[in-house]
């Protein structure tokens, strides 16, 4: 049956926004017998797992790339292959490459990995493996869950018994990248190799504090003795997964899934505003004026956003509506898709076979330490970095039908572009800023690539922020970094998913885990929810535990 046949104005549960995290929560209330509906202010649900067409015959990933943290229990409940979705298993999986023309690919053994660091510096290979396997220990001691609310700093410090894991503890929360990197490991390609994990998605560069807890945040989920995995070698934010047809094919798939467990999906409605009555929600009012009601409403929106836009300070406490206005969320992601008519060469490849291999892996393509640094001064002074900082994908190599034949498209995500210029606007600097990405892929990574260019499409942070509701153009909902993370993710005394709002619940990428493409926010935040509902009294334990 239409959702539209089945909309009524009462429902269990509400959950705003259709992008993943809230398909995901809205499937698990649907599951457990709750009447969900699910409102979604853009014209087709996924949020940033959508697909665009560049020009005609062209489509690819229109802003979220890569699915390498997606949730493999949330895959196998929601039986997202049972409504269709199909993975490719790129082996390698990724290749950083660099301007002088030298790669590293991301192999799948300890060996290969090993060969392929001896390419760029044989003295830094245990240095390499050292800094992976101290990450790897360290993450087994603290034993850190991403299946519930989160624990504090204090005590996660307090897991440790002693000095030299407490000192390595500090380094990865409140260190630079660069500063870690550099006790074990010399050469300047293999810093910058693991310094661009340590910005993707972040306002900051490898030296700035706290920047090292991005390398921590991938291992931190493998050591859980939930998701233990035997894997120690692990190359940092690589995907061995590529959903076939783009990243739009897992939103269909949720999608399809939420609505057979029962969910009511809405789209072009955006929410306005959250309604309260003494102290619980009561339901939610769109833009066109339409009021539903629920006695429960789990927002996937930003969280900053639902704090401060959906509630008035009132409803939420003043102190606590002070407190949000304060999360910092500012981004520095810009996307370009392109389409080519022929067959994009890597530089770095030695052969067509290789290349051909090359063409399926992820790719990075940066600059050094301090390049990446430089960039992110850059974007400090409201400038866009002269030295693009690139994580790629080239999606017709898995999936010829999204180009037409002899065709391919790329699918990039380029930092750091703010969203406030200095003396400029997106609406003039966009185009600028994409002609010098491709004049820079031309010279350095892709020969040629000019030369086969139908066109482009650009996505700005100020595209992102507008078209997809990302408040301060961050992919992320906020910076993965020590200090906005655990029990400060979205904010301290919020990071259990429930709210001092009665039936409120915060589950976007903005709270914990974060954690991108994962599904984990929804899945825990639908959790507390139901939790809660079976035991109303667990209100008196707000802010001390999240649902198990």
């Amino acid at each position: 049956m239409p959702d539209e046949d089945r909309l009524g104005r009462n429902f269990d549960a509400i959950v705003i926004g259709a992008g993943h995290n809230g398909l995901v929560a809205a499937f698990y209330l649907a599951r457990a017998g709750l009447d969900v509906l699910v409102l979604e202010q853009r014209e087709e649900a996924g949020g940033l797992l959508a697909t665009a067409e560049i020009v005609p015959g062209y489509r690819t990933n229109a802003v979220s790339n890569s699915c390498h943290n997606l949730e493999p229990s949330i895959v196998s409940e929601m039986r997202l292959q049972d409504f269709g979705l199909r993975f490719a298993h790129p082996d390698p999986s990724s290749v950083m490459a660099f301007a002088d023309g030298r790669r590293f690919v991301a192999a799948n053994s300890r060996s290969a990995l090993a060969d392929e660091l001896k390419s760029l510096d044989a003295g830094d290979v245990d240095g390499y493996f050292a800094t992976l396997q101290a990450m790897s220990t360290l993450a087994e001691k603290l034993d850190v869950s991403f299946y519930a609310g989160p624990p504090s700093l204090a005590d996660l410090y307090g897991r440790l018994d002693n000095d030299a894991d407490r000192t390595l503890f500090n380094r990865l929360m409140f260190g630079s990248a660069t500063d870690f990197l550099a006790e074990r490991i010399a050469s300047e390609e293999v810093m910058s190799l693991l310094g661009m994990v340590a910005i993707s998605g972040n306002y900051l560069g490898p030296s700035t504090p706290g920047s090292a807890y991005m390398l921590f945040h991938r291992p931190l989920y493998r050591g859980s003795s939930a998701t233990r995995s035997g894997e120690r070698f692990h190359t940092l934010g690589t995907s061995k997964l590529a959903p076939i047809g783009g990243m739009a094919e897992i939103a269909r798939a949720m999608t399809a899934s939420a609505r057979a467990a029962g969910a009511v999906i809405r789209t072009g409605t955006g929410v306005a505003s959250i309604v309260t009555k003494h102290g619980r929600v009561t339901g939610v009012v769109t833009h066109d004026g339409e009021e539903y009601t629920a006695d429960a409403v789990l927002s996937a929106a930003n969280p900053k956003l639902t704090l401060t836009r959906f509630l008035t300070p009132e409803e939420l406490g003043e102190d606590l509506a002070a407190q949000a206005r304060t999360i910092k969320m500012d981004g520095t992601a810009f996307k370009l898709m392109l389409a080519v008519d022929g067959t994009p060469r890597f530089t770095c490849a030695v052969d067509d076979a290789e290349n051909d291999r090359l063409l399926r892996c992820g790719f990075r393509m940066g600059t050094t330490i301090s390049g990446m640094d430089r960039g992110y001064h850059a974007a400090l002074a409201g400038e866009w970095s002269q030295e693009p900082i690139i994580w790629g994908l080239v999606p017709s190599s898995i999936d010829p039908t999204l180009a037409p034949e002899g065709g391919h498209v790329l699918s990039l995500t380029v930092f750091h572009a703010p969203l406030q210029l200095s003396g400029s606007t997106w609406d003039v600097e966009k185009d600028r800023f994409a002609r010098h990405i491709i004049e820079h892929l031309d010279a350095v990574y892709f020969r040629g690539l000019k030369d086969m260019l139908v066109g482009y499409r650009a996505v700005s942070p100020e595209d992102l922020q507008r078209d997809f509701g990302l408040m301060g153009a961050h992919v992320s909902h906020g910076d993965i970094t020590a200090g906005q993370m655990f029990d400060a993710r979205p904010t301290f005394g919020l990071s259990h998913y429930a709210t001092p709002v009665a039936g409120l619940y915060l589950g976007s990428v903005g709270t914990w885990p974060g954690n991108y493409v994962s599904g984990l926010p929804g899945r825990n935040a639908a959790r507390r929810l139901l939790a809660d509902r079976a035991d109303p009294d667990r209100y008196a334990e707000f802010g001390t535990a999240g649902a198990s």
